[in-house]
């Protein structure tokens, strides 16, 4: 049986075309099923060329059968976008770099044809990634998201203070007063945590990290908490508002939202190809242990 890719991606330029052309034309060469999200096929049709015109999709579910796997074409930022939109459908996520620093992604812009043949051939690994389940009021109603990196809740306005009860499984733990604060997953511990002071986390660690941001009491570092607990913020500011974050999307809201944080029921499918694991990417991207005097 014919394998069925998806593709899907939330921007387009000339610098992207090559690539995503050789994708398409390797895909098609090994006689595989292509779809195509809606949005993404409106910025690429004219430009990238199809033997047979793609099915398209703007939920998995549009199409009468689903793909068996997901190739999100861009960067970081456009992987969280495909894990936000499509994350629920349990479609193992390739992750295509064209991007800068693609920490998240699995293969560069680059030899295409390799890389699909080692799809076909399975010389390839699926990470499974937890993530996080979100509760908050919105309009007198509850909102409900997923995310795969943090949550982050931050002023939205200079010269204020954001104050912060956190709650652990109803235990007390302390009132962050600062910036902001972090709460991660380990696939997040390598984002924005880690820009702010916080630990590397390992993929399978089963946890969570809550890092402050900018915090006015020097007494307080990143803790880490088992992904088990159930995590209840309280904020308070001068403003009568803040940004709250969610992976890629951030909204205002009300200063005194209650923002309940605990693990997802499901969780997400990176794939990863057999010569590449966590530890070489922190390596190569990161530049992990890289000393310029040897």
């Amino acid at each position: 049986m014919s394998l069925r890719i998806g593709l899907f991606g939330k921007r387009y330029d000339s610098t992207m075309r090559n690539s995503l052309q050789s994708l398409v034309q390797s895909l098609e060469n090994h006689a595989i099923s292509i779809f195509v999200y809606n949005d993404f096929f409106d910025l690429i049709k004219g430009d990238i060329r199809f033997v047979q015109p793609p099915e398209l999709f703007l939920r998995t579910a549009d199409t009468a059968q689903q793909p068996d796997f997901l190739f999100s074409i861009g960067g970081d930022g456009t992987l969280l976008k495909t894990v936000a939109q499509l994350g629920h459908k349990n479609i193992p996520i390739v992750g295509v770099n064209m991007g800068h620093l693609g920490f998240l992604t699995t293969i560069s812009g680059s030899n295409m044809d390799d890389y699909v043949d080692e799809l076909i051939s399975g010389n390839y690994t699926i990470e499974e990634r937890g993530m996080l389940h979100v509760e908050y009021a919105e309009g007198g109603t509850t909102t409900r998201r997923f995310v795969l990196n943090e949550v982050t809740l931050h002023r939205d306005k200079p010269l204020t203070l954001l104050s912060t009860d956190v709650f652990v499984d109803g235990d007390f733990l302390a009132t962050y007063s600062g910036d902001g604060l972090i709460v991660a997953t380990p696939t997040g511990s390598t984002a924005y945590s880690l820009s702010c002071g916080g630990p590397i986390l390992t993929p399978n660690s089963n946890c969570f990290v809550l890092t402050p941001i900018a915090v006015h009491t020097l007494t307080f570092r990143p803790i880490i908490v088992p992904d088990t607990a159930h995590i209840r913020l309280v904020t308070t500011s001068k403003a009568n508002t803040m940004c709250l974050g969610l992976d890629s999307d951030s909204i205002i809201v009300p200063a005194q939202t209650e923002i309940n944080i605990r693990k997802e029921d499901f969780g997400i499918k990176l794939v990863r190809m057999d010569r590449q694991n966590f530890y070489s990417a922190l390596r190569d991207k990161l530049m992990w242990g890289i000393d310029k005097r040897q």
